[in-house]
């Protein structure tokens, strides 16, 4: 009986191993759950470590500051306001953008819509997104909200609800089928106008759709126009968010983003103007980000990152920027363009009391340079513009350093804050040129006439004569000197005469 009892412990012990060894993966999985993420996680950090190790673009720049080794896949740093590209990575590689999408519905909001008007949710804007993905909830079809309590809910808690509401309603707006496919139309004619050649929009909010993508210098380029818009950066930049989503409810909603950038947070950035993160399996983390320092705007966007090294990336490149780069101003530095034929105005006590130069550079444009280069390393490239009437540009100067395009400015004429004056063939005395910015202007006769006097109808092409004023003043003075000279001799003539009944008749003067 003892034997039996032991062969049989034996047997139970032998099917107990054979079934652990048949089924050892899926036992493992059971008991270890964690065992299969953490080796997921490994796997995507050796991955983000591998792809350090790709190309950089900028860093193949003749006298160009070296970037760093990131571990995005794709990644862009531009200057906003003259789109000056400071570093590269694989920025034309078309990626999956998921919630960065965001910023382009909100831009699309802002600029056609007022904060004041009222969304309203269509069951498709609800529930056509996925119940686990970032959703602001407690929404039902027919629910309104105010524009800007949507774009603080699309902004701060990433909302695809909210989203696809947003999008639905400015298509409505601006004339087209109240749904996303009609602003995704909007949305890709936008990024087209800006100058995007990478990018096919396919939904509001940015979830996964293979033929929904874009590339990091597309989503820069409308991160620029974004991030120039002041209420925007402060949605973008705000950490949480609470008002009423129904009027009748009695407490408020609270929402707070994940976004590791804002104060108070890990990676904290004190420069930063506002950043959008984006996530789905299919691009890992996205971020597209601004940030201002000493006068200068930078954005920048990291595609295919590991968290959280998107934020550190991100600040990485940013302070790469900042301590690299300057701004250079063009009117302060340029020599090759001398604008002196017209130097009488250029006075303090000019003729028409202005002493803004008839032709000259914008005040406030620059250049981005390395800290290394000066502005004489630039080379220049003047382009005359379309001679019209409704502008007074008359040419644009281009310039590169390394052939690497670093910002540009305008040559204008008469600009200035006084009446510019045209001497017109056709008629006599003046008249004001229609480019102007004068509210008022004076008359030939001396009388103030307002711009709703002026004639709104198109004015007759003319032949224009511009008249050099130094040589007008200095025909006048020798014309005067003439005169008076002809004066004087025939006074002297008058008063003089050589013959006998002229010298007796100054000698009787000479006695009385």
């Amino acid at each position: 009986m003892k034997r039996i009892k032991q062969t049989f412990n034996r047997l139970l012990a032998g099917v107990a191993l054979l079934s652990l060894l048949v089924s050892d993966l899926s036992f493992t999985d059971a008991m270890l759950p964690g065992s299969a993420v953490s080796y997921a996680e490994e796997d995507y950090l050796a991955q983000m470590e591998q792809r350090k190790s790709l190309p950089i673009q900028s860093n193949e720049i003749a006298n160009w500051p070296k970037g760093p080794a990131i571990g995005a896949r794709s990644a862009i740093l531009m200057e906003m306001n003259t789109h000056t590209i400071l570093y590269a990575k694989n920025i034309h590689e078309k990626n999956y953008p998921a919630s960065t999408t965001k910023i382009l519905t909100c831009l699309l909001a802002m600029q056609n819509c007022t904060m004041d008007e009222i969304i309203t949710f269509s069951h498709d804007s609800i529930y056509d997104v996925p119940a686990d993905g970032s959703r602001l909830g407690g929404v039902d079809t027919g629910d309104t909200m105010q524009m800007e309590q949507a774009l603080y809910c699309v902004l701060v808690q990433s909302a695809n609800e909210v989203a696809s509401a947003v999008g639905e309603h400015v298509a409505e707006k601006l004339g087209k089928e109240k749904s996303a496919d009609a602003f995704a139309e909007l949305m890709n004619e936008k990024v087209a106008s800006l100058g995007g050649t990478d990018s096919h929009f396919t939904n509001c909010n940015g979830l996964f759709d293979e033929n929904h993508y874009t590339s990091a210098y597309d989503l820069a380029l409308i991160g620029c126009e974004f991030f120039n818009n002041d209420l925007l950066c402060k949605m973008s930049s705000t950490a949480s968010y609470h008002f009423r989503l129904k009027p009748d409810d009695e407490d408020d909603v609270w929402i707070a983003s994940k976004n590791q950038l804002f104060q108070g947070k890990p990676y904290e950035y004190q420069y930063l103007l506002g950043s959008k993160t984006g996530f789905v399996s299919q691009s890992r983390q996205t971020l597209v980000s601004a940030a201002e320092k000493n006068g200068m705007k930078l954005v920048c966007v990291v595609f295919m990152d590991e968290t959280p090294y998107q934020f550190e990336d991100t600040v990485t490149l940013f302070q790469y920027g900042f301590e690299n780069f300057q701004r250079v101003s063009i009117k302060e530095h340029e020599t090759r363009y001398n604008i002196d034929a017209i130097d009488f105005f250029d006075t303090e006590n000019d003729l028409f009391g202005d002493s803004t130069p008839l032709i000259s550079i914008e005040n406030d444009a620059y250049v981005i340079l390395p800290n290394t280069a000066d502005f004489s390393d630039t080379v220049s490239t003047l382009t005359y513009a379309d001679q019209t009437r409704d502008t007074n540009v008359i040419a644009s100067i281009d310039y590169t350093y390394s052939d690497v395009p670093v910002g540009g400015c305008d040559l204008v004429f008469y600009k200035s804050s006084v009446p510019a004056f045209h001497f017109s063939s056709n008629e006599p005395g003046y008249e004001i040129l229609p480019d102007t910015p004068m509210e008022e202007a004076e008359t030939a006769a001396g009388e103030m006439v307002t711009s709703s006097e002026l004639s709104t109808e198109p004015p007759e092409e003319m032949k224009v004569i511009y008249i050099d004023v130094r040589k007008v003043i200095a025909g006048i003075i020798i014309i005067a000197a003439v005169v008076v000279l002809i004066l004087f001799v025939i006074s002297i003539i008058h008063n003089y005469s050589f013959s006998p009944r002229g010298q007796s008749s100054r000698r009787r003067r000479s006695r009385r």
